[in-house]
């Protein structure tokens, strides 16, 4: 069984009549995230990532195939997508969207220990995720009182009390100073295992390069280049991978 897999996946927006002209989004991609690896979904803003990473999740309609952790999301009821997506977590871009304005850190994180974990001590089990995420000494603080970097924790602390098979972290560090960018990354690595996937979703390209084993290029709504983060400049890529390799200040005798 494989963490997700996509043949041939479609999306597109438009097309009604108050919609204007049909305009495609994700245009037929095919592609395998097997569990224990970490790949880097990157492209530049409007290239199709969110909505490829939404469709795969089934939170976006889309034609084609999508098999999340090996079940054909066509053939799910709603109790089995529900179940499903306890398993398969996503950390948006906006850490706002997961937070409650008016909860404190504390009861959102009870609340996801009460969804996930049921019959287990929740104190215990948040106090734990807190100090993992560096957040035990915020948890009475309401997210508007949190910084940018914090509210980030809190929603990965969130997504880890699910214990989740697969992760999709669309934007994880956007708008984040360096240092900050790095820890986030790292955290989200530490709960690292050989029976989860992580797909980072990025157009950073260097942060991408340290934390996964592999990178998809994605342009216009296809993947262009599937590579071994260790290939990166080694070998023919494509005209756009080249071009992101330049922006980063990666040449080709540069890059590792």
């Amino acid at each position: 069984m494989t963490a997700l897999e996509l043949h041939n996946l479609r999306v597109q927006y438009g097309g009604g009549w108050l919609q204007g002209p049909k305009h495609p989004a994700v245009r037929g991609v095919s592609l395998t995230l097997n569990f224990g690896e970490v790949v880097g979904l990157i492209g530049e803003s409007g290239s199709g990532k969110t909505s490829l990473v939404q469709a795969a999740l089934g939170l976006l309609p889309s034609r084609g195939t999508v098999r999340l952790l090996g079940q054909d999301l066509s053939m799910q009821s709603r109790a089995q997508m529900r179940e499903l997506r306890s398993k398969a977590q996503m950390i948006f871009q906006d850490p706002a969207s997961m937070l409650n304005p008016g909860w404190s850190i504390r009861e959102h994180l009870h609340e996801s220990a009460a969804l996930h974990q049921a019959g287990r001590d929740a104190a215990h089990i948040v106090g734990k995720v807190a100090r993992q995420v560096g957040l035990e000494l915020r948890l009475d603080a309401l997210p508007g009182q949190l910084s940018g970097g914090e509210q980030r924790r809190a929603g990965v602390a969130r997504v880890l009390l699910a214990d989740p098979k697969l992760i999709i972290a669309d934007e994880p560090t956007a708008g984040l100073d360096a240092a900050l960018r790095a820890d986030l990354i790292d955290l989200i690595l530490a709960d690292q295992s050989p029976d989860r996937a992580l797909l980072i979703v990025s157009h950073d390209l260097a942060l991408v390069r340290y934390a996964c084993q592999k990178i998809w290029v994605m342009l216009e709504g296809e993947i262009v280049e599937s590579v071994a983060v260790n290939n990166l400049g080694r070998i023919d890529h494509h005209p756009y991978t080249a071009r992101l390799l330049d922006c980063a200040g990666l040449s080709l005798r540069e890059a590792p």
